[in-house]
């Protein structure tokens, strides 16, 4: 994780290293529903310190970016962070993502995923044409949308992105009563983030680390719809010469109704 990277190679801070490392004291002191002395004392204590080398008012102000705090303080900050660090790949993916785009700059550039957002959805997708050549033309009605996905949007308390996972069971968007019980199913999981309004996905395929992602927004009030993108992998079945390098298609997502 970059804020351990940092603890461990750095005695001088940059601002960007500052606003990681600050960031990161927040949310824990949120997660968690502390205070700042109460903070002071787990930083003294994780780094052997006495609360002296630790002050209060100084730490106060590096959380409130008043005034710019000393390296020692810094470097005690980054290694108390550096220690808290898990292994959830998905965590620090959507972390990183959030920072490379700018999520935090003025704290406008991007909102948190709304709460509203979370839940479990059933996804559709428009109808692949038909494989043998033929010409179908798509009237914009039921016939034209064919079962996909279960999706998943799972809340990150006290981080701006959510926790997405996709379960896809009609990948080759065959009409129902022709998709096989042999036809290939794939699993993704990745993050989403919610720029200007909008609701941008990106995962991986956990079998082949394909990426997958979708731009989204809402349709109706239950229901999410919007575009979605995925490279094909060596798994994917085609003709060897002329097959598309990725798939695209509009998707539909309707909220699993309650008790469903």
């Amino acid at each position: 994780m970059e804020t351990a990277r940092i603890a461990e190679t750095k005695n001088r801070f940059d601002l960007a290293d500052r606003d990681c490392i600050r960031r990161a004291l927040l949310r824990y002191m949120q997660q968690r529903a502390i205070g700042v002395p109460t903070l002071q004392k787990e930083i003294a204590t994780a780094n052997n310190l006495t609360l002296d080398r630790v002050p209060l008012k100084t730490l106060q102000r590096f959380l409130g970016d008043t005034h710019r705090s000393n390296d020692a303080l810094i470097r005690f900050c980054a290694q108390f962070v550096g220690a808290l660090q898990d292994s959830d790949p998905l965590a620090a993916f959507g972390e990183q993502m959030a920072a490379f785009l700018g999520v935090w700059r003025d704290w406008h550039d991007c909102r948190p995923v709304p709460l509203e957002m979370t839940g479990r959805y059933s996804g559709r997708a428009r109808r692949a044409a038909d494989p043998g050549g033929g010409m179908r033309v798509y009237r914009g009605d039921a016939e034209d949308w064919v079962p996909f996905s279960a999706v998943e949007i799972e809340a990150a308390p006290a981080h701006p992105f959510a926790i997405v996972r996709e379960f896809v069971s009609n990948w080759d968007r065959r009409p129902a009563e022709a998709s096989a019980a042999t036809a290939p199913r794939r699993a993704y999981e990745g993050i989403a983030i919610h720029p200007n309004g909008s609701f941008f996905v990106v995962m991986r395929n956990v079998l082949t680390g394909t990426p997958r992602i979708y731009w989204l927004d809402w349709v109706t009030e239950d229901r999410l719809g919007g575009q979605g993108h995925e490279s094909r992998a060596a798994l994917d079945a085609g003709p060897a010469t002329g097959s598309p390098l990725h798939s695209s298609t509009p998707v539909l997502f309707d909220r699993a109704k309650e008790g469903s």
